[in-house]
Parts: C-alpha cells; structure tokens; sequence
C-alpha cells in the first residue's frame, strides 16, 4: 500500500446516498452496509472514439488492464463534479469543468456507487502529464477496438462498454437516451407490422372506430394493403415503430397518423408527412380529416395541421364522428 492509499479517506454512504459522517480508510475491509463513492470519466473526440488508458502492472486493481480515461473513488468531503474533476487532473494533467454537471448514469455495486460522465472533447494526447503511478499509457479506441481489447482479455470488463459509445454519439442521453439521432422515416414494409399494431393499441382512443378488437382486425388488413403498394411510412426506433402515417396518392389524402406518446414534440409527424409528398402530385392541394374546433382530441392534430400550413375546411362525418377537414393548398 503506497503511503497515498494508508492515507487516503472516503466518506461512508447509506443505501440512500445520504453520508453517514463516518469515514473509511482505503485498504482497509469494509463491513457489510458500508458504502463509498465512485467516478469514472469517459471522454470521446469528435470521432466518436474512447480515450482509454493502460494501468501501471504493479497498480492495485485490474493492472495492466485497458481502462476507461479516468476513474477513481471521492476522497472524505468531496462530491461526484469534483472527485471526476480531480481524477482527470491527477492522472492525466487535464483540466475538466464539470460544475453543474450530473453524471449521466450511475452502477450500483456491491460496496457503494459509481457514477460515469460522458464528455466529448478531442484532446490532444500528446500534451497530456500522466501519473506515473497508475499511468501506463493512453490511447483513442473506437467501438471495435475497444471490444476487441475486452474480448482479449486485455480491457477491464464492463459488461456496458458497447453502451458506452452509443452515449458518446449522443448529444444527451437519459434511461432510453435522447432517441432523436436514432429515429428513422421511411416506407413501412410488412416486419414493421406487429410494432405498428402495438402502436394502434396504445393511440386507439383517439381514432373512432377502433375501438373493437374487429375494428382493429380491420385497421390490420387496411395497413397491410398499404404496405404493399407503398402507402405506408412508420417512423423507426431502431425495431420499434414509433410513428405511422396511411395516405392515398388517387386521393392525395392521408388517411392516418399517429406518433408514439413518448416520442412526440421530436418533428416525427413533420418528417412523415414530408417523406408522403415526395410520393403525391405536387399540383395537387392534400387533404386530412382531423377532430373539429372544440373537441379535447383535436387540439394537438390540429395545432400540428395548422403549423405545416393546412387550412381548415369543411366539416365532415367520419365513421359516425364529427370532424372536419383541413387542406394543404398548392
């Protein structure tokens, strides 16, 4: 143990993170409840690859092993921004501003909490002052080699590293990430067909006339013709639809949309509709009919009509339903 280490202390945590104002000595045992904190640093460059260091061999814990940039365990006193900040200046001689910032997940572990941040920021290697200590050297690695080095037994195994660049190509990322870089709009093809039904379930209450199971047997038979002749267009969270659009090119008529409850206010149903355009004559004014003035179920659609330059029309009778219909004039 360096004379660092037999000095060094922690603050002691309750399962709740709340400190208990006791404090623990690094080396020592720790007893069953008692818990420390923990940070990792990972940054990527504008390539979207990992900057990755090699332990020192004599380095207690995972030597010689390819690491993430920097991590390391809150001295007594110090919070999460300031114990990555000082990791990163310790063992790598590069300054880091996280305040205000919080990490962007945390991994429970057997003895305390270990928070990860995600920074993006193309660092010159070159310039950077190891700590000999624990420093071997540094490295970029993109996906495959990173993965390749874990699956050679050379990198610390962590089971979410693939994960890792994903959130490094994002420009936030929650539980289910900020998915907008992710969504997909095209022409719906028959293995989209189960999710599209999945996504009729949740938004039926706001179609009349699918409130049947008949009424959806219907609905399926309907999406399966225009998926065959190229009048379907979904919106695509990797398998998962997330957006779904019917429209008849002899009419130059949509004739259903609908957007995922979790992914609405991301322009999906701005990029549907542009993508069916490319597909009608464009002489031709396009036609839609929404929920009338008043209606509770009409105020988004409408609002969104009215924002991509539709006009309300006439009032209309949809399956024994008031509505009305609003036109995109050329």
């Amino acid at each position: 143990m360096s004379h660092r280490e037999d000095s060094e202390f922690w603050d002691l945590y309750t399962k709740d993170r709340e400190r208990t104002g006791r404090l623990h000595r690094r080396g020592d045992e720790m007893k069953d409840g008692e818990l420390h904190l923990v940070v990792h640093v990972c940054i990527f460059n504008s390539r979207n690859q990992l900057l990755i260091q090699r332990r020192q061999p004599f380095k207690k814990g995972w030597p010689n092993m390819w690491d993430l940039t920097v991590g390391g365990s809150a001295l007594a006193g110090d919070g999460s921004c300031e114990t990555a900040e000082r990791e990163a200046w310790e063992e790598l001689g590069l300054k880091l501003d996280l305040s205000g910032r919080r990490p962007n997940f945390t991994v429970n572990f057997s003895n305390g909490f270990d928070d990860y941040y995600i920074v993006r920021q193309d660092v010159d290697i070159s310039q950077l002052k190891l700590q000999q200590e624990e420093v071997r050297c540094v490295r970029w690695a993109d996906r495959e080699e990173a993965l390749l080095l874990q699956r050679q037994g050379l990198m610390v195994p962590y089971w979410f590293l693939d994960k890792l660049f994903d959130m490094g190509d994002l420009p936030e990322y929650d539980a289910h990430g900020d998915r907008r870089r992710w969504i997909s709009v095209d022409f719906a093809d028959l293995s989209c067909l189960h999710s599209w039904m999945s996504l009729a379930e949740i938004v039926k209450e706001n179609f009349p006339g699918l409130e049947t199971e008949e009424a959806l047997e219907d609905y399926r038979r309907t999406v399966v013709k225009n998926m065959e002749r190229g009048s379907a267009i979904c919106a695509l969270d990797g398998r998962m639809v997330v957006g779904v659009l019917l429209f008849s090119p002899p009419k130059s008529m949509i004739s259903c949309m609908a957007v995922h409850p979790e992914y609405r206010r991301k322009r999906i149903a701005a990029r549907m509709v542009e993508l069916m355009r490319t597909k009608l004559n464009g002489g031709r004014d396009i036609k839609v009919e929404t929920f009338r003035e008043g209606d509770e179920k009409g105020r988004a659609p409408r609002a969104f009509y009215s924002a991509m330059g539709f006009v309300p029309g006439e009032l209309t009778v949809s399956l024994g339903y008031p509505t009305q219909e609003f036109v995109l004039h050329n």
